[in-house]
Parts: structure tokens; C-alpha cells; sequence
């Protein structure tokens, strides 16, 4: 959908265009070798790697001249991040008949924040994809009190993207809200086109979250004791004799409508869970921009970027390569990030800006979900976000995609900006990855805060370059700084600059539309321009 533009934004593009040639090119290659150079070990949070990652980033906030935005003052905001991890032993999942099933090839278990180890005993309920949905709820008049919710990944097609993102990553919330105490996905052929079996079963022994003032484990779910997923072989026997048995489920889910019905599946599952629980530290990074209109001070805009990255893997053979760089995830945004501070600096916009470098992106957004439940503001609050993750600066880029722009009334302060630079919108070319809950801002959109993730658009060769990058370097030991074209990093920056200074600039107080989606659950409405 597209809007005229005010003529309050159509005069922020002069002035954009103006700033952003002052750009310190020279600076903002340095900064992206520096944090994706091998003496960094790769930034995965809580290491030694990430923590000098941490003391550069704060070192440049701090010759930006810019406060500290953290804890007492200082650039470094600490977020208590607890490790729970399964052990090896203790963890069991039988259902009534089904017999001999094995931990790792049949289903995946795992305990949540809420304790460490338990056993339950409880019947099972199949909830279909669990949808909350205007003119569809999914869970509507089902019990599921002391249940353990049984679901299905995906959704009718005719969904807003975003909104269906939203609705797979928030099941866990939903069903722990109408008393759900466990929560088991079923594979079907549709999931195994975006995460193999295989893969996803070696990989759910441990998960992270952060930890509340008393030691506990933060959960958006609570009452949520385990969750686990079951193979396609498991789950065609789950439904085996049911009205709606698995061949349903495998028809329905390959249609526009995707109607899966709710029912209870007339079995008991019985279940015992042990993990460890490992307390981490790890900072964000803060700093902190006063705004030049008094008026406006109590409206912070937050820049976000993660500095994270996933470490190094030891190999077995002597010499190779193993230190996962993050060039591109996320070096290029976190020196963007302190490039539109310098900007910013020198011609300071009417509303303070927060520049936060967040940590444990790799983990879950943690990081972000942190701070944006607890802000650390003096007074004020954060009004709104604009998020860059990865932005896959390798090609000559004419087009972008700004992930939630059009809910809220930034949408005008993002348009101008693209503009300004001749770059055009481009819908989101990959609505089945779910990449607007997948980065950073989706923490603020659930604190009920109007967010716009900045990412690039598939014209000009956009989608073979992304591609290409995502298939042979996204979390990989080659996604190092040789791969960025620092032609097209300028650009970006110039408009992560631009959107920036709109956002702070706009005569509104940012909100979401009237209406809109996330909106009306999470936070107030908007005048629009």
C-alpha cells in the first residue's frame, strides 16, 4: 500500500541527501575488519571474543561522543543469561500406544526456563497450527488446561507474512496462556522442506533465555514445562484411527485455506525432563544521544545491530579454518550502526537516540528482549525501532525491504529516506522464512514499540547475490569481510543514516496504525499523516 508523501517529509529528503555525503568511508571498513577480524573469535556471547568485541564498540561510542546508555552510567548494559541445557540422562517421553520410542530419532525433548528438571503425566490434545488470527482462532473452545498441546507447523497461504511468523513463533505463548503444561510439533513433508528432520534433531539439546532479578529464567510461555517435536513416522502413528489422521493433516496443509480441525487425540503422554541450568553474562552495548527538542526528550529512538556471532567450531583435520567471522552477519550493521552515531552526532535530531550493539542474537534474541523490558531509562520511554541484521551488502542494491515499516506511522519517515537515495520498495521476497520474528526488533514489537528491520531487495542481481551468500557463507567460516562491497555498504548506511534522522525528526509520536495486527495486541494506536 502506498501513501503520498507529507511535505514534512519530502523536505527531511533535502536534508537527508545533504548529511549523508559526509560519510567517513575509510572508518567504516575499519570498523567491520576490526569486528570481523580472527582475533575475535567469531563475537558469540559470553566469550572472550565477544567480550573485545565489546570494549572496541564501546571504545568508538565513546570517541563518537556519545553517552553511556547501560548500567549506571557507563556503555554496558549487563544481561543475565541463563544456559539450560538437556543431560544425558532423564529425559523420557512414552505415549500411550505407541511403544519403544527413542529420544533423537523418534522425538526431541527439552525442558523449559521454568525448572530444570520434572515429570509430568497428561493427555493430549492436537490444536492444528494454533492460529489467532482476525476471523480465526484455532484454539478457540479447547481445553486445554493440564494438557499437553499437540500442533503442526505453517498456515493458510492468504496470511500476511509477518503475521504468520507471528502466529508459528508465538504458539508456545497461546497454548501456556490457556493452561497448556506442554507443547510437541509434529513433522509433516511441508516442515521438512524448511528444516530437515535430521538436522533439527541433533540440534535441540540446549536453549537459552535470560534470567529475572531472582535467578529465574525469563519465559514469554510460563506454566510451560517441555517442549519437544515428533518424527513424520511418529506422528503418522499419533494419528493413526482419528477422524482427521495424518494423510489428512499432509492434504490440508498443502492447501490455500489449510483447515486442520482441533480435537483431543485420546491418549496420555507421560514425561520426564533433566537439564542444567548455566548462568552467562554478556553486555549490550549503549550509547546514548540527547535529542536538541526539550519537548521531545522523554521519546527515545533505539538503533539496533547484534555484534554476536556463533563462535568457533574445532574441526578434527589440523590447520582449517574455524572461526565463524560474521563479516556480513552482523559486522556490516554494527559499523553502520556507529557510522549514522558520528552522523547523527554532528547534526542531533529532535528526539535522543539510543545506539545498542545487543548481544545473544545467535541465541534467541535475547539481547534484544532484554532491553526491551528493561530500557534502563531515567524517564522517558522507547517509541520506536529501526533494526539492521545482515544486510547482504554484495551487490550494486536499487531496491529494499523495510520488514514492518508500513504498520505504523514510520512509514512515511522510511519512504522519504529510500527516496532520497532512488531506492524503490520491494515486498518481502521470502514471506516463508519469517524473517520479520527471526531479528531483533520483533523484541520491541512485542514490548508494543513500531519497529522497521532495513534489508535489501532481490532487483539488480539482488536475489542470485543473497542467494549465493546464504548458501555458501551464512554461518559459515566464509562470511568474512573480503565478501562485503564497500561501495554498497556506504549506500546502506547513507540510508539506515537517513531513516534514522527521519524517524527522530517526525512531527507525529511514532505508533502503529489504527487497526494493524500487532497493534491492537501489544500497543497503542497512531494518527497518520
Amino acid at each position: 500500500m502506498h501513501r503520498r508523501l507529507s511535505l514534512a517529509a519530502l523536505g527531511a529528503v533535502l536534508a537527508i541527501s545533504t548529511a549523508a555525503a559526509a560519510q567517513d568511508a575509510a572508518t567504516l571498513e575499519h570498523d567491520v575488519r576490526v569486528l570481523a577480524a580472527d582475533n575475535m573469535e567469531g563475537r558469540e556471547a559470553g566469550t572472550r571474543g565477544h567480550e573485545r568485541a565489546v570494549g572496541y564498540v564501546a571504545g568508538r561510542m565513546a570517541t563518537l561522543g556519545l553517552a553511556g546508555g547501560g548500567d549506571n552510567g557507563t556503555y554496558f548494559q549487563t544481561v543475565p543469561l541463563l544456559r539450560y541445557e538437556r543431560l544425558p540422562d532423564g529425559n523420557a517421553l512414552a505415549i500411550d500406544g505407541l511403544d519403544g520410542l527413542v529420544l533423537g530419532t523418534d522425538y526431541t525433548l527439552s525442558g523449559t526456563a521454568e525448572a530444570p528438571s520434572g515429570t509430568l503425566e497428561a493427555e493430549l490434545v492436537f490444536v492444528g497450527y494454533g492460529l489467532d488470527l482476525p476471523g480465526r482462532d484455532d484454539l478457540a473452545g479447547v481445553d486445554l488446561t493440564g494438557k499437553i498441546a499437540v500442533r503442526t507447523y505453517g498456515g493458510p497461504r492468504m496470511v500476511n507474512s509477518e503475521e504468520a511468523a507471528h502466529n508459528r513463533s508465538g504458539i508456545a505463548d497461546r497454548v501456556a496462556a490457556r493452561g497448556a503444561v506442554g507443547l510437541l510439533l509434529l513433522w509433516t513433508p511441508l516442515l521438512e522442506e524448511a528444516r530437515t528432520w535430521e538436522r533439527s534433531a541433533k540440534g535441540s539439546a540446549s536453549a537459552m533465555t535470560w534470567a529475572r532479578p531472582d535467578g529465574s529464567g525469563y519465559s514469554s510461555a510460563p506454566g510451560l514445562q517441555v517442549t519437544g517435536s515428533l518424527s513424520a513416522a511418529t506422528a503418522r502413528t499419533l494419528l493413526a484411527g482419528q477422524a482427521f489422521d495424518y494423510d489428512d493433516l499432509i492434504a490440508a496443509e498443502r492447501t490455500p485455506e489449510a483447515l486442520v480441525p482441533a480435537f483431543p487425540l485420546g491418549r496420555t503422554a507421560r514425561i520426564s525432563y533433566a537439564s542444567s541450568f548455566t548462568r552467562i553474562d554478556s553486555p549490550n552495548v549503549i550509547g546514548l544521544l540527547p535529542g536538541s527538542d526539550p519537548a521531545l526528550a522523554d521519546q527515545f529512538v533505539v538503533l539496533t545491530a547484534h555484534l554476536d556471532h556463533v563462535g568457533i567450531t574445532q574441526t578434527e583435520t589440523e590447520g582449517d579454518d574455524e572461526i565463524y567471522n560474521g563479516a556480513m552477519d552482523n559486522a556490516v550493521g554494527v559499523a553502520s550502526l556507529l557510522e549514522v552515531a558520528r552522523l547523527l552526532h554532528d547534526h542531533r535530531p529532535r528526539r535522543p537516540v539510543l545506539f545498542v550493539a545487543l548481544t545473544a542474537e545467535e541465541k534467541g534474541l535475547l539481547g534484544s528482549s532484554y532491553h526491551a523490558a528493561n530500557p534502563g531509562l531515567a524517564s522517558g520511554r522507547l517509541v520506536a525501532n529501526v533494526n539492521l541484521d545482515m544486510p547482504i551488502v554484495a551487490y550494486d542494491f536499487r531496491d529494499v525491504v523495510a520488514y514492518g515499516a508500513e504498520r505504523s506511522n514510520l512509514y512515511p519517515a522510511v519512504q522519504a529516506a529510500a527516496a532520497a537515495l532512488d531506492l524503490t520498495f520491494s515486498p518481502d521476497p521470502s514471506p516463508e522464512q519469517g524473517f520479520f520474528v527471526r531479528s531483533d526488533q520483533y523484541s520491541y514489537v512485542l514490548r508494543g514499540i513500531p519497529a522497521v528491520n532495513l534489508d535489501l531487495g532481490w532487483a539488480n542481481g539482488g536475489q542470485a547475490a543473497q542467494e549465493n551468500f546464504l548458501s555458501q557463507y551464512y554461518h559459515q567460516v566464509g562470511d568474512e569481510a573480503d565478501k562485503v562491497d564497500w561501495a554498497a555498504l556506504l549506500r546502506f548506511t547513507a540510508l539506515n543514516y537517513a531513516v534514522a534522522r527521519n524517524v527522530a525528526d517526525m512531527a507525529l509520536t511514532p505508533a502503529w496504525n489504527p487497526g494493524d495486527y500487532f497493534g491492537e495486541r501489544y500497543g497503542p494506536t497512531a494518527a497518520i499523516e
